[in-house]
């Protein structure tokens, strides 16, 4: 994969920062790179997928929307092969999607005095350039800023 879990950020800006209103809910969300919905998308709705457009990640959890384009084409969570993390509270949907730390999971390490475990588990795999986040993670970007929001949370 590529760096996308890198600290180069100034590139990542460059090519995630821009933003794009949702037309279901109108919150402003990030663009994401077209093999990100490749992976993530149902078969049966991946031929209705326009790879020439670019496409948005809409992360608020009151929206069904997770994908559009820039046509307006919309993509739901139920269009979607995983359940996405920013629109399901259950405990048992991926945090980290590269390395399967969920919410129950990150709260169990939490409970046992361990909350700095999961985060060192996810760098430490980025650093061997282990993380496909673009191809994992519905997003299509890094997972550890989730993961530190939601310890924080604790």
């Amino acid at each position: 994969m590529s760096d996308c879990c890198s600290t180069n950020t100034k590139e990542l800006i460059s090519e995630t920062n821009v933003s794009e209103n949702c037309p279901s809910c109108k919150k402003k969300s990030k663009k994401v790179k077209i093999i990100t919905l490749k992976a993530m998308l149902k078969p049966s709705v991946l031929d209705s997928l326009n790879p020439n457009l670019v496409h948005f990640f809409c992360n608020s959890e009151e929206c069904d929307v997770v994908y559009f384009d820039t046509d307006q084409k919309t993509y739901s969570k139920f269009e979607i092969k995983v359940p996405v993390f920013q629109k399901d509270d259950s405990l048992t949907v991926p945090i980290c999607y590269c390395f399967e730390w969920t919410r129950e999971k990150i709260n169990q390490y939490v409970e046992d005095g361990l909350a700095s475990k999961p985060l060192e588990h996810i760098k430490q795999n980025v650093k061997e350039n282990r993380c496909g986040c673009e191809v994992n993670n519905p997003q299509g970007s890094c997972c550890m800023g989730n993961v530190t929001k939601f310890i924080k949370s604790l």
